[in-house]
């Protein structure tokens, strides 16, 4: 096989895993006793955002159903999220699904709108993230 066809290869492997990303479940805390550990499937999760909760954070997988709690930390998440083109960090406190989105204002920051959810999350991208942000809805 000559150097043009493993780049195309390259190039179609790529792309395939756009489509369907290697990365499709992720283990969460079950609060179900008969269940040690769930499985939360991605593509219900419309954020994953850090908790304060009685002196200490908690990451919590927000789906239109249901929250879902993580004892990992969320750059452990966007580390084990980073081969998932759906998922990205837009803010010190979220990783968002950008599949998810359907809606944002545009201010400073952005506010996000998400599909299932009446309400949004406020300053949902910040600066910092906001260029990519906007490449990767394009």
């Amino acid at each position: 096989m000559g150097k043009k066809e493993i780049e195309l290869l390259d190039r179609i492997l790529e792309k395939l895993d756009y489509i369907d990303p290697p990365v499709k479940k992720y283990q969460v805390n079950s609060d179900d006793p008969e269940i040690g550990v769930y499985l939360v499937d991605l593509e219900d999760v419309c954020y994953i955002t850090t908790k304060h909760d009685h002196g200490r954070d908690e990451v919590v997988f927000v789906t239109t159903e249901k929250n879902y709690y993580s004892n990992e930390g969320l750059k452990d998440i966007e580390n084990r999220l980073a081969e998932n083109p759906y998922f990205m960090r837009t803010s010190k406190y979220y990783i968002v699904n950008l599949s998810m989105i359907k809606g944002l204002s545009m201010n400073n920051a952005r506010d996000l709108w998400f599909k299932g959810l009446d309400k949004p999350i406020v300053n949902g991208v910040t600066g910092t993230y906001l260029r990519e942000f906007e490449e990767r809805l394009k």
